[in-house]
């Protein structure tokens, strides 16, 4: 298994990039994964006060699981072991749903196309127009999975919202991440009851 590790405005040196492909590597024997891919990025945001250091290190493990985890701090070596510290929380949070997932799902694993866009925030100013500035459109998949499975997406790709075809009755479905901490889950009303 390869493991990418770069660096976005910042200089990664041989001893770190050894230290994160060896912290993946001992990660991935733990848990006995065999991810598609790996990468650990460490970048830095100079802030007016300091400058820190920010570590993401994503896997794809297949069938649409990512599991994502990072950490900031102003030390390098500190970010990677915090950053892979909470990404094997995760993994032992759901260890044996993930294994479930895996071999459950092999022969009815779908996934429906999508579009997904990124629109430019409007800062200080009114829009003229009536579509907003649409910066990228790629395409995407959702996935279809029952409820359970998509909060265990949410948690592990570190992300605020996943949409998902739910299996139990083949609508489109949102799980999301409301800002008291807990999940929430959006469902259409089935057959106009609510």
């Amino acid at each position: 298994m390869q493991t990418q590790v770069t660096g976005k405005k910042i200089e990664v040196s041989a001893a770190l990039r050894q230290q994160a492909e060896d912290k993946v590597q001992d990660v991935c024997k733990k848990y006995e994964l065999n991810p598609l891919e790996t990468s650990v990025t460490f970048s830095r945001s100079a802030s007016k006060v300091r400058s820190m250091v920010r570590c993401d290190i994503e896997m794809h493990l297949g069938r649409g699981v990512f599991v994502r985890a990072y950490y900031d701090t102003d030390e390098a070596y500190v970010c990677l072991e915090q950053a892979i510290e909470t990404f094997e929380k995760r993994l032992r949070r759901y260890k044996k749903k993930l294994i479930d997932h895996t071999k459950k799902r092999d022969v009815d694993y779908k996934k429906a196309a999508g579009y997904q866009y990124v629109i430019h925030s409007e800062t200080d100013k009114e829009s003229t127009e009536d579509h907003p500035l649409i910066i990228a459109e790629t395409k995407t998949e959702i996935p279809s999975l029952t409820v359970s499975e998509a909060v265990m997406h949410l948690d592990l790709s570190d992300v605020q919202a996943v949409l998902f075809n739910n299996v139990a009755h083949d609508q489109l479905n949102v799980v999301y991440r409301r800002e008291d901490g807990n999940i929430g889950w959006i469902s259409p009303s089935q057959n106009g009851k609510s």
